[in-house]
Order: structure tokens, then C-alpha cells, then sequence
């Protein structure tokens, strides 16, 4: 029964490994657009398109984001290669988070 226990719960650390990387994949790639999207010279995308979706893509970090650092506790005692994994999860979920705080913060200031 122990043996079964300790295969599922490997299993379960994997997943949610993977689970917390792709989230704050996410929310690195939305972070980024939303803060290229503000760069006032020759905007990367249409203008039209960015003013209507830098506040999109600015929350969707922030959720992403914060998703993927409340994981932080249940991945915290990887083993291996869970260990990096967990720095790179760590590493872009806050640079989604922060970035969509920042975008956000603007947006606020310019209305």
C-alpha cells in the first residue's frame, strides 16, 4: 500500500510541477506583451489593438501569475531536476506577476 502511495504522489508532484511551470509560462508571456505593448515608439502590434488589450493581458499576468506562486508550496520540496524547474516557475511568475502590476499601475495613472 506504501509503495502505491509513493508512486501516486510522484506522479502528483510531477504533474503539479508541470502545472506550476506552464502557469507561470503564462504569465510570463502575458506579462511581456502587456509591458512591450507600452513602449511609445513604434508600437509592437496596432494601436487599436493594444489599447484594447494591454488591460487584458496586464490581468491575465497578474492571475497567471499569482496562481503560480501560490503553487510555491506544494512544489517547494522537489528533488532533482523539480528543483530547477521550481527556480525558472518561481523566476517567471514573479517577472508576470510584477510585469502586469506595472502595466496596470499605468494604465490607472493614464485614465
Amino acid at each position: 500500500m506504501i509503495h502505491v502511495w509513493v508512486q501516486l504522489s510522484n506522479i502528483a508532484s510531477r504533474n503539479i510541477t508541470f502545472i506550476q511551470l506552464a502557469t507561470a509560462t503564462i504569465a510570463f508571456a502575458a506579462g511581456s506583451v502587456a509591458v512591450l505593448e507600452t513602449f511609445p515608439r513604434h508600437p509592437l502590434f496596432e494601436l487599436q489593438f493594444v489599447y484594447g488589450t494591454v488591460r487584458y493581458f496586464a490581468e491575465g499576468a497578474m492571475a497567471f501569475g499569482l496562481v503560480g506562486l501560490l503553487l510555491i508550496p506544494v512544489t517547494f520540496r522537489g528533488h532533482g531536476w523539480r528543483q530547477w524547474v521550481f527556480v525558472a516557475s518561481v523566476l517567471l511568475a514573479s517577472a508576470g506577476f510584477s510585469g502586469g502590476l506595472w502595466v496596470i499601475s499605468l494604465v490607472e495613472g493614464a485614465s
